[in-house]
């Protein structure tokens, strides 16, 4: 069910189920046959009973957790579950791949694994989009979910992480579990925007324009910014399509009855290009990675940066009392104008043909529970979906995120639709924002392109 509001339900089915079409091929991709991907018919690995032999289970980690070298935060969080994991299963070890932070190659390195079957026994990749086209190569984790008790209930976002994008209430095809939630913040170094007479976050685009030309004057670059890859620009974009969205329209992109060159997608990106001809980001924002716009940031050479939530812990340890965060400033009048757009980020996946599937359940279940999730808060800064972890936060920054979460008016673009097309998408408004083909000839592409792989 939806909402009064149309909003997503974390009890109930999702609007944006108005996509039949994308249901219908992701729920035949899961299924193969009728009767191998039914609750009944789940491997009785996940039905308990006796502790699973020790052995060394291989965990994968991709997107943010990608980036999990040795000392990192992301790391500290990764090896305090590890360490949580060997002491309740003795004898047991996790033996840890980063795939990287490139959406590209990580889809690249997850097909070539599951075309040979050499996968690991447990991995965290991105949900939704970045998830249900590999239904077929995973293991349904419903009957585990249903035999520990609470666990569906105590965790939130499911639906990113089941067939068609819909969990029914934990009665759907589960095929991942969810671990944080996604928005983004535009977060501000408060020293920089005291110095440049900015009395108080922007709130509107022209607010934010004017704030530039403030910032611009004191010689400090107003916004952070690493596209290479189109990574900044899409984290902008698609909460920018909030202004002039309604309700189920990131649905309707996705099964094909809105265009992606419809004037509520183009015309954000036009909007958006602003702040590279009015000079608002660094000149060479277009050939940076996106992690360079954090350095730029913490380093106080910017005086803002749109980021994820993942990143909060190592921008206060950098700022300090320095560091705010705000939301989108409005670039539209539509009516989500205010709203935000959000949703599950990662989820924990067995592959189907894993070895030590047992195990890598045991896994996720200690990673996904309260004690991880104050740790991903504590460690990160990250917003948990354990709803008791949330619960308990007293972060003021990671409760911005939080809040965003409870109730988002739409889901990420990126987050929904497939890979490839998000993948072809990144390219085409990375063109657009560095100047090099215009907001319209980009859509116009990516509209083609997803027509033609539809």
């Amino acid at each position: 069910m939806t909402t009064p509001n149309g909003r997503i339900s974390n009890s109930g089915r999702p609007w944006y189920l108005v996509l039949a079409a994308f249901a219908v091929a992701l729920l035949l991709a899961a299924c193969g046959s009728t009767g191998d991907t039914s609750s009944s018919a789940a491997p009785d690995f996940l039905s308990g009973g006796a502790t699973p032999a020790p052995a060394t289970i291989k965990l994968w980690l991709s997107g943010q957790f990608g980036a999990a070298t040795p000392g990192s935060p992301y790391r500290q969080w990764i090896d305090a579950q590890i360490s949580r994991f060997q002491q309740q299963n003795p004898g047991s070890k996790v033996e840890v791949s980063l795939l990287g932070f490139d959406n590209d190659q990580i889809a690249a390195r997850l097909t070539a694994a599951f075309t040979s079957k050499q996968v690991p026994d447990v991995a965290l990749i991105f949900s939704g989009g970045y998830t249900t086209p590999y239904a077929a190569s995973l293991t349904q984790l419903n009957q585990g979910v249903d035999n520990t008790p609470g666990m569906y209930d105590s965790i939130g976002g499911w639906d990113l992480s089941c067939a068609a994008l819909d969990c029914q209430n934990g009665k759907g095809q589960i095929f991942g579990v969810p671990l944080e939630g996604v928005t983004y913040g535009l977060f501000y170094n408060k020293a920089l925007f005291a110095q440049a007479g900015i009395a108080e976050p922007p709130r509107t685009w022209q607010t934010l324009l004017d704030a530039c030309t403030r910032l611009k004057s004191i010689g400090v670059v107003p916004i952070a910014y690493g596209d290479r890859d189109g990574y900044s620009t899409d984290n902008w974009v698609t909460l920018m399509y909030s202004s002039l969205m309604e309700s189920g329209d990131i649905g309707r992109v996705n099964d094909g009855s809105l265009a992606y060159n419809d004037k509520k997608l183009v015309e954000p990106l036009q909007t958006l290009t602003q702040l590279k001809t009015n000079g608002c980001v660094n000149p060479d924002a277009s050939t940076r990675e996106n992690s360079d716009a954090n350095t730029y940031f913490t380093s106080g050479k910017a005086a803002m940066v749109l980021m994820y939530p993942q990143v909060t812990s190592q921008f206060q340890q950098a700022l300090g009392n320095k560091l705010g965060v705000m939301g989108m400033p409005v670039s539209g009048s539509g009516p989500l104008a205010q709203n935000v757009a959000a949703n599950s980020n990662d989820n924990f996946v067995i592959p189907k043909d894993a070895v030590n599937k047992a195990l890598a359940f045991n896994f996720i279940k200690l990673a996904t529970d309260e004690t991880a999730g104050k740790s991903l808060l504590t460690i990160l800064g990250s917003p948990t979906l354990n709803k008791a972890a949330a619960a308990s936060n007293n972060n003021p920054i990671a409760a911005f995120f939080l809040d965003g979460l409870k109730d988002p008016a739409l889901p990420l673009l990126d987050s929904v639709i497939p890979v490839k097309d998000a993948l072809f998408y990144y390219k085409q408004i990375q063109q657009a924002f560095s100047g090099a083909i215009t907001p319209q000839a980009a859509m116009d592409a990516v509209d083609q392109f997803a027509k033609t792989n539809r």
